[in-house]
């Protein structure tokens, strides 16, 4: 039994989990589900020692539990595989899961590779491989880790016969995901998170997509897309080349770019609010860029400091700095993947009404194709 009581995590200005007390038994398969920002991916960062909670116990089988780093969270059996897998590019696919575990595991790579990892050579550089691999690779390396607790972080692929053999065995499985279906459909209970709170922990015979999108977002349909936003069959690399090709020096981006991974494509958890706001500005001089970080920090009407990480932004207000650096560039078309994805009734009204402003300033705005 994994047993969280009153986690707090509290950052400066905001408090990211309030009061969170949770039980997980072995055996079973929970999915972790809410909006960008409800706590989710901190809640998993908290049981795998990445971060420290502000307060609140956590006990496993009735010990409790000081998980200061990763490494606490691992030799007490809570293993993560994360949405971009902590893999070593230039060793080979062997050398990357012998990191970490006991000598007597690394007699057991072949065993387990060859079930989760069936037709890899296994002398090939990671670097080489593709998302599934990637995927594959990193959750093998957790498996010979030999865990308690398995922390599934946005997993691509899902083998929902393989997963549920691990929960048969004992394990605790924990899937943090943005799909209604999937967690129907592979976990047993489901969380739901918002605004930093536990809002409901059911099983999933007691609860549908409508019901969970309900609780979450306060809307049963997807909001329709606005006449004036063109759907484009363009994918995200090509809008890359596409800047590329239309950059030129000294006039800026004639074409703005809103990514459907936000906190990866167009940002990273460990820049400053300064470094993420000023990223096409770098050669300026420091209060120019300051005060354009202010002024950008004050139109996406988000309240940090310039000094802090984009870690500790939530989803929306992510979305929102990303958005009006796009637009300080004054772009003449501006395309958008998944613009609304994690994002409630309002703030997805919000950005829609952001977006009709540049609209008939002449700007073409553009829904591109999800890669």
């Amino acid at each position: 039994m994994l047993k969280l009581i009153d986690i707090h995590v509290q950052y400066s200005y905001k408090t990211v989990l309030t009061g969170v007390s949770l039980d997980f038994e072995e055996g079973k398969i929970y999915s972790l589900l809410g909006e960008n920002g409800a706590g989710k991916s901190t809640l998993a960062h908290v049981l795998c020692g990445d971060i420290m909670p502000t307060s609140g116990s956590i006990y496993l089988n009735q010990t409790k539990l000081k998980l200061k780093t990763p490494r606490d969270a691992i030799k007490h059996g809570i293993v993560c595989v994360h949405q971009r897998p902590l893999l070593a590019a230039s060793l080979s696919i062997r050398d990357n899961l012998r990191i970490g575990i006991s000598h007597a595991m690394t007699k057991r790579i072949p065993e387990f590779a060859n079930n989760w990892l069936p037709v890899q050579d296994l002398s090939e550089n990671t670097g080489k491989l593709n998302e599934e691999e990637l995927f594959n690779t990193a959750l093998t390396g957790a498996l010979l880790k030999n865990p308690k607790v398995l922390i599934l972080d946005e997993p691509p692929f899902l083998e929902n016969q393989k997963i549920r053999e691990l929960a048969k065995s004992g394990l605790i499985i924990i899937i943090i995901t943005h799909s209604f279906k999937e967690a129907i459909e592979k976990s047993d209970e489901v969380i739901l998170l918002k605004d930093g709170r536990l809002l409901e922990k059911s099983p999933v015979s007691e609860i549908t997509e409508d019901a969970i999108k309900q609780k979450l977002f306060g809307l049963t349909k997807t909001i329709a897309l606005p006449d004036y936003i063109e759907e484009r069959n363009i994918t995200e690399s090509e809008v890359l080349e596409l800047r590329k090709e239309n950059f030129k020096p000294h006039k800026g981006l004639s074409i703005g770019y809103i990514p459907s991974d936000k906190s990866f494509r167009a940002s990273n958890p460990n820049l400053t609010i300064f470094q993420l706001c000023t990223a096409y500005h770098t050669g300026e001089k420091q209060a120019a860029l300051e005060a354009y970080t202010l002024k950008l920090l004050q139109k996406a009407e988000v309240n940090i400091r310039p000094n802090e990480k984009a870690l500790c932004l939530s989803g929306g207000m992510l979305q929102r700095i990303i958005l009006e650096r796009e637009l300080a560039e004054n772009p003449k078309e501006l395309y958008l993947f998944d613009p609304t994805h994690g994002l409630d009734l309002e703030a997805s009204q919000r950005l829609y009404s952001r977006l009709d402003e540049l609209a008939k300033k002449g700007t073409k705005i553009i829904l591109g194709k999800a890669e």
